[in-house]
């Protein structure tokens, strides 16, 4: 089974074609002191699994020190202003990049939050801790703050399924009964030879939904690429229906080959 589940994985992301920016997640970084780019910071940033920093514009005396210092990292750089916050109900529209500041209001949902921007076309993600200076990403005894692993987790999708992210359009709609919006987004993707259903809770508490897709679609086996668990959804004549039943602050992002049943 597992080898089955593995060659399905692999099928959706080697076959799917460029059609879309070079997806990638990286980092808000501001220099030590701020203003003053560190090339260790850049490469811990780098070794950690990120793919990108983000300078603020604000920042201009030392841009040009930073931009040769995060290409000697393998880093791609980003300039912009300071990010925006951002909610549940907001990232329910388009964006073309997020710029997330991460609160203790929010850091148990980051996955669910940046999943639902990813569901909406989003292909470029900036974690920002908010620090001063530096990225913010450590304690004062050097151990990553629990956010951190979240964000790296995405950032390891995005690396390992780059092609299959960037074949992401939009699919035709499903039909979530009872309307939980925006605690509950359920997304159904176009991803050339396959379907991708990405369902995100950003809510605190549990909830439970029956999600109609369209008739034709295939039920089963969908494979989760965020821990490989599957799902066998109920074949019907109306479309496959989904008993989703979701934990809080969580996302589900399944995958299935278009001609599997």
């Amino acid at each position: 089974m597992r080898r089955v589940l593995i060659s399905l994985i692999a099928v959706l992301v080697f076959s799917a074609p460029a059609l879309a920016a070079e997806p990638v997640v990286g980092v808000w970084y501001r220099g030590t002191p701020a203003g003053t780019p560190k090339q260790e910071e850049l490469a811990v940033i780098r070794a950690l699994g990120f793919g990108a920093v983000t300078w603020p514009a604000s920042q201009k005396a030392g841009l040009e020190a930073f931009k040769a210092m995060a290409e000697a990292a393998g880093l791609q750089v980003t300039i912009a202003a300071q990010p925006k916050p951002v909610t549940p109900a907001s990232l329910l529209k388009p964006l073309d990049r997020l710029d997330l500041i991460v609160t203790p209001q929010n850091a148990d949902a980051l996955t669910a939050l940046t999943w639902r921007a990813i569901a909406r076309g989003t292909r470029i993600i900036m974690f920002d801790s908010g620090a001063p200076q530096g990225a913010g990403l450590e304690n004062p005894d050097r151990s990553l703050k629990p956010w951190v692993r979240k964000a790296i987790d995405v950032a390891r999708q995005f690396s390992a399924n780059t092609r299959l992210i960037k074949s992401f359009r939009p699919g035709p709609g499903v039909i979530v009964t009872p309307d939980l919006t925006p605690a509950l987004d359920v997304v159904m993707i176009d991803a050339d030879r396959g379907w991708v259903l990405i369902a995100t809770n950003t809510s605190s508490a549990p909830v439970t939904a029956s999600v109609r897709l369209p008739a034709g679609t295939a039920y089963a086996i969908w494979v989760d690429l965020l821990d490989a668990t599957t799902l066998a959804m109920n074949g019907e004549a109306a479309g496959p229906r989904w008993s989703l039943k979701m934990a809080p602050q969580t996302a589900r992002v399944y995958v299935i080959d278009k001609i599997m049943k």
